[in-house]
């Protein structure tokens, strides 16, 4: 690829991580306040976009965020294809770059939305979640069932995962020429963020599984159900609030991330 080219790609995807950041930062800013009692939400990315609409100039500024997210997502595409972190051709290695391109698929159909919403020709009738009708067209296929309950606990591997990058803190290896005095703070926001994604992620999976094996789709529901999951054990409130609050520690560490991290083509 050119140079001029490559230096392109990389800036572009540093502007997908900082949309992607926004995105988080919506997402737990609005539940927390549901939380709290203080207003919001419980909060999925489509509320996010909708809040963001009602501000002025809010569908100018859902344009630009999903054009940052489909930098973003080409980024992760650019990752799968091109392998840039030369992870090589093991098992491991494509499951990540696999991983990547899933990802990739995620946010640009998560800027479509934006772009939907922005325009505002999107759909918001509530029909049931996108994982509900993932689930009934699952069902209606032969071995529908368990590829529905396989596609569950891959999503509850993908929290795992975030929790362990929040325990062992590897997520710090993102950045690079972090200033000393940031490390702090941004190593106590990331195993926040990740945490919470984490158990998110486990949630949403659990769900999922749980709608399979009932055969019952109204049960698998996305972020928002997660949240009320959350909501309704003991102490739900509290325990919301600070997944919520980790979320926006999450989209913090995508902001860092956009300035700091080492993305490149060689």
């Amino acid at each position: 690829m050119p140079s001029q080219k490559k230096k392109w790609v990389e800036r572009y995807a540093k502007v997908g991580y900082a949309a992607k950041g926004i995105v988080y930062i919506l997402v737990g800013a609005l539940t927390a306040m549901a939380a709290i009692g203080i207003g919001g939400q419980k909060a999925s990315n489509t509320d996010a976009f909708l809040q963001l609409k009602r501000l002025p100039g809010g569908g100018f500024l859902l344009g630009l965020l999903a054009a940052g997210l489909i930098g973003y997502s080409l980024w992760r595409f650019t990752q799968a294809i091109l392998d840039t972190e030369d992870k090589g051709a093991s098992t491991k290695a494509i499951s990540k770059r696999a991983a990547y391109a899933f990802s990739g698929f995620i946010y640009g159909s998560l800027a479509v939305v934006a772009f939907k919403i922005g325009l505002g020709s999107a759909n918001n009738k509530k029909d049931g979640s996108r994982e509900e009708m993932v689930i009934t067209e699952l069902l209606q296929k032969p071995f529908g069932k368990w590829l529905a309950i396989a596609i569950g606990l891959l999503t509850i591997g993908n929290g795992l995962y975030q929790l362990k990058k929040a325990i062992t803190k590897s997520f710090m290896k993102e950045v690079k020429n972090l200033p000393p005095q940031s490390y702090h703070f941004l190593e106590k926001s990331g195993r926040a963020g990740f945490a919470s994604r984490g158990i998110v992620f486990c949630i949403i999976g659990y769900l999922f599984v749980s709608a399979a094996w009932h055969q019952n789709p109204k049960e698998a529901e996305g972020t928002k159900g997660a949240f009320t999951f959350l909501q309704t054990s003991p102490f739900g409130s509290w325990i919301l609030a600070a997944v919520s609050v980790g979320l926006i520690g999450y989209g913090i560490f995508m902001f860092v991330q956009a300035k700091y991290s080492d993305i490149s083509i060689d």
